[in-house]
């Protein structure tokens, strides 16, 4: 059988359904499948996604031409479909290019492109991080895939039983993505400091927050290895803060529109740094979906409003306050040995219980990374597994 052309990227494309009929005009080509589903390319689409290596760079995979090196009445003058299953499309300019069906039905709008819901959770719907085996992320792709879809959508997960050893850390994040660094180092220990640049270098309790509120985009994942905990107290609180808005959105729109609109902004309180960041609470997408959000108490700077603005500020990010560190939100567990506890910095506060610094050993590492590496090491890993499953 005749190989399929390839795609302008390298992605691997199952093709699960056949092409039954092509309907052309001008404007498009719609293909009606063999499961009755019909999909409609527009010429323009179709034209600068062409395999051939003077559009799509055969090394590189990406657009080699520019938008306006197209005409502007660019159209589709025929369109067949070919034996080995791809599809011929013959334009305007003369180029006839083929297309491999997988990817013209995933790349497809069916009206129903929405993205895979997270879930959002109180204490009660889930008490404890969802968790998978330490040991088997390490050697096994699709327990490490597992971890890392949930961290995506529970925005906390953890990998338990892990092997006490210098590096580890560091070994598991970079199968992510690569470290972020910050002020506070490559990477870093919430130890106790005689002079410490942040509560957290304290014994003391730590209301929910975010870390890093102060930079332009707040990374998106921390990860918190434990090496010893031998104290008493000192338990990690975490907080939904996607389920504290959503609850505030139907319950409290008021509030929940000062959250999505009103600017605060946040510096850290160093002596060797000033960094400032500025933003509402709640970030959310243009359909309103929430994207993120920026909320740490003891980081907040005096507000720079008019009264009235700063009023309805202050009674917004009280009443969110008031629902992050109520019990019913908050998940409250014991950082064990072993433990590998990942969650997405926008999303998940985070917080701890005070503990007996006297009364034993605490030792935890702590590594910045991104969501955008997340999501790109679960979509690679998926073609792993199709292109595996091709051959």
């Amino acid at each position: 059988m005749t190989a399929l052309p390839i795609t302008p990227d390298f992605d691997v494309w199952p093709v699960d359904h056949q092409v039954q009929s092509l309907d052309v005009s001008a404007e498009a080509l719609t293909i009606t499948w063999s499961d009755g589903r019909k999909s409609a390319h527009h010429a323009l689409l179709l034209r600068e996604n062409s395999p051939d290596p003077v559009t799509t760079h055969p090394k590189a995979r990406e657009m080699a031409i520019g938008p306006e090196e197209l005409a502007e009445d660019l159209c589709i003058t025929g369109a067949d479909l070919q034996a080995s299953g791809a599809i011929s499309v013959t334009f305007s300019d003369g180029l006839t290019s083929e297309y491999h069906p997988g990817w013209l039905r995933g790349t497809a709008w069916f009206g129903d492109d929405t993205p895979e819901p997270l879930v959002l959770w109180t204490a009660a719907e889930q008490p404890e991080p969802p968790t998978f085996n330490g040991p088997g992320a390490l050697d096994d792709p699709a327990v490490l895939l597992d971890w890392l879809e949930a961290l995506h959508v529970y925005g906390v997960a953890r990998l338990r039983g892990l092997p006490q050893r210098d590096g580890l850390l560091e070994q598991i994040v970079t199968r992510i993505g690569p470290v972020r660094e910050s002020n506070f180092g490559r990477q870093y220990v919430p130890e106790i400091k005689d002079d410490p640049d942040s509560q957290a270098y304290t014994s003391g309790a730590l209301l929910q927050h975010i870390d890093l509120p102060t930079r332009e985009l707040p990374f998106g994942l921390q990860f918190l290895y434990t090496r010893e905990n031998t104290t008493t107290g000192g338990e990690g609180l975490y907080v939904d803060a996607y389920r504290v808005a959503e609850d505030m959105r139907t319950a409290e729109p008021e509030n929940f529109h000062s959250l999505i609109t009103d600017v605060w902004e946040y510096n850290n309180r160093a002596k060797t740094s000033d960094y400032r960041g500025r933003g509402p609470v709640v970030e959310t997408d243009a359909t309103g979906a929430i994207t993120g959000v920026r909320y740490n108490t003891f980081l907040r700077a005096p507000m720079k409003a008019p009264l009235e603005v700063q009023a309805r500020a202050y009674k917004a990010y009280r009443a969110f306050s008031e629902r992050a560190q109520s019990p019913e939100y908050q998940m409250k567990f014991r950082y064990e040995a072993g433990d590998l506890l990942a969650f997405d910095n926008r999303r998940a506060l985070h917080g701890r219980a005070g503990y007996d610094a006297k009364g034993g050993a605490r030792f935890i590492e702590g590594i910045y990374a991104d969501r955008d590496d997340l999501h790109s090491r679960i979509r690679t890993l998926k073609r792993q597994f199709r292109a595996n499953s091709a051959s």
